[in-house]
Formats: C-alpha cells, structure tokens, sequence
C-alpha cells in the first residue's frame, strides 16, 4: 500500500500493517494519521538497548525465581496498538511486556513499561503525547530517559494510580546520587545500576 504525502485521508490499522515495512519503520500512526518518528542519533539508539538488555536481565531473574509462573519479555522500537479507533500505534525505545505468541499484535494490554529515551528531537512529544497516550491506553509504568555522552543521564519514573491516566511521577533519579539508577518491586523486582547503561558497556 501506498500513502500520499501530504496525508489526505485517516487510514485503518489494517492498511498501516499493508504498508511497505521500510516505511512503516519510521512511523508511529496517532488517529489514523502517519506521524515520521523523531530523528534518533546512534548514542540514543545504543542508551535504548542497553535499557532494553538491562530490563530483560531483571525479567529473565524474576522468571527463575517465579520457577515458571510468569513470562516477560524485553524488546525495542516495535509497533505497540494502543487502541484501534482510531487507529494510534507507537514505538517505545524500550517496552517490558507479557510473553505472546510470535503472531500476535503487541497491544497496551500486553505492556508493563513502556521507556522512552529523550532528545532534543523527541523530549516534547515524549513528555505531552506520548505520556498522555500511554496513560490512556492504560500502560501501568513510563520511565523518561535523558543521557549524555558517557549514558544514561536521568531517569524519571511515572505510573497509574488507576487503570487509566493521568501519570504520578513516582521519582527521578540522577546518576551523581550513587551508582543504583532503579530500584523498584513493581511490576517485579528491578534494580540496574548505572554503568549497565553506559554507551560504552563496561568491560
């Protein structure tokens, strides 16, 4: 499928998954509308995947402890349904979700933690749209990231006090305050320290 630039008409989440995938890469679909995702610098894609490996190392720990009970997954940068009419789809640069089968559509229902690593390209529309859809369509966490070129700056957490926004601002932790950036018990038990979100790993 193709769509004309600019926009003229809404288009169904059916015709935004016939898309060309090249095209569908960079963009987020917001009421139907095909928005271009913000320019990501390679610092702000590597802070992303260290999130995302730091997040699935808590996940993979909290399944053996749960001995089976429980089954998260870790991923970036996939197309998150938020909710179909109208069609609005995002993109976390980092996301926790519950395990599904390979098929099946990743929605909000499915999401734990949605992250989104700030930048001068993103940081408003990741604190007024991007919050207010993911309270609305009911994801239970949302962390901002800032970083620098060392990594991980800031990271400031957000969560419902009910099943559907507005955010609390649970805190915001800054690295100079020691070498914990996370630690928390909900949705399980999460602690990452700093250097794991170092641009450059630690050796």
């Amino acid at each position: 499928m193709t769509v004309s630039h600019p926009q003229s008409a809404p288009i169904s989440w059916e015709e935004f998954l016939g898309l060309d995938e090249e095209l569908r890469r960079d963009m987020e679909l917001v009421d139907g509308y095909l928005v271009p995702r913000e320019q990501r610098s390679r610092n702000h894609q590597k802070i992303g995947t260290r999130l995302a490996n730091a997040l699935e190392r808590a996940a993979v720990a909290e399944m053996r402890r749960d001995g089976g009970g429980s089954c998260f997954e870790t991923n970036t940068e996939v197309d998150v349904l938020l909710w179909e009419v109208p069609p609005t789809v995002r993109k976390p640069d980092a996301i926790v979700h519950r395990c599904l089968p390979e098929y099946e559509q990743l929605t909000a229902a499915d999401c734990l933690i949605a992250v989104e690593v700030l930048s001068t390209w993103s940081a408003r529309r990741d604190r007024v749209h991007k919050m207010s859809d993911y309270a609305d369509a009911g994801i239970p966490h949302y962390w901002l990231v800032s970083f620098d070129k060392v990594g991980a700056l800031t990271i400031e957490r957000y969560a419902l006090s009910a099943a559907t926004g507005p955010y609390t601002h649970i805190g915001t932790v800054h690295r100079d305050m020691g070498p914990v950036a996370v630690s928390v018990s909900d949705p399980f038990p999460i602690e990452l320290g700093w250097r794991e979100l170092e641009i450059t790993p630690p050796e």
